[in-house]
């Protein structure tokens, strides 16, 4: 069987660019070809923490998890289940608070802790979950423990998008969606599997051929989100 006319090209980081790749269904893979194209590289950033035991952190993603200090039993409030499982792997007694920072600020708004918090995250994020939380009377200090360089598209994934047959970009953060806009070359028509409305946000100066946008943040709804563009992109 010959390649696939049809691309795929996924922007994450590395690490989870390879995961997202691997749990991809087969009856998917066999439709099209795949091209890692990193657009973002999670760096640490040394960060001066005293979290105390008594104290609770914020984790909006796994990668901050990654670079944050053990958590040796104290609590941690997360939003993803991907996030929950890391911290609790990494010693945390973390509970799962929804899929987004809307549904994180909503539940600690309502339990309101009494402890301490710390947001640890990027350098880059959205939903000013320090902010809110502190403005409804929390005690909540956000530091940044990485960052999310930029990366550009690679060789295969520009000539791809500057080819004739059909590309299909996935993306799943708004800053690597500002990077796609930054390098997709002029003559693109790419289609495109959001993993939200904000991450399909910065995108929408692009001449996409056509928008997916996942039903929820997570890795399974964005392969559900990619079998349905598969099948609208092959159908042409």
């Amino acid at each position: 069987m010959g390649t696939p006319p049809l691309s795929l090209i996924l922007t994450r980081p590395t690490r989870a660019n390879q995961r997202f790749a691997d749990q991809l269904p087969g009856a998917l893979r066999d439709r099209v070809r795949i091209i890692l194209s990193p657009l973002i590289e999670i760096v640490p950033v040394e960060a001066a923490l005293t979290i105390a035991p008594e104290d609770a952190v914020i984790f909006t993603s796994a990668n901050a998890v990654r670079f944050a200090p053990r958590g040796a039993g104290r609590r941690a409030f997360c939003v993803g289940a991907a996030t929950t499982e890391a911290a609790r792997s990494a010693g945390w007694q973390a509970t799962f608070s929804g899929q987004t920072a809307d549904a994180l600020v909503a539940s600690l708004g309502s339990e309101l802790p009494t402890s301490p918090l710390w947001h640890l995250a990027g350098r880059y994020t959205r939903g000013q979950v320090a902010e809110r939380l502190s403005a409804q009377g929390l005690s909540v200090q956000r530091r940044t423990v990485y960052d999310q360089a930029l990366l550009s598209l690679t060789a295969e994934a520009r000539a791809c998008l500057a080819g004739s047959d059909p590309v299909i970009v996935a993306v799943f953060s708004p800053r690597t969606a500002m990077g796609f806009a930054r390098d997709c070359p002029v003559t693109a028509h790419p289609s495109v599997a959001a993993l939200s409305v904000a991450v399909a946000e910065p995108l929408a100066h692009l001449p996409l051929k056509a928008l997916e946008i996942a039903e929820e943040p997570t890795a399974e709804a964005m392969v559900r989100c990619l079998e349905k563009l598969v099948a609208r992109v092959s159908l042409g």
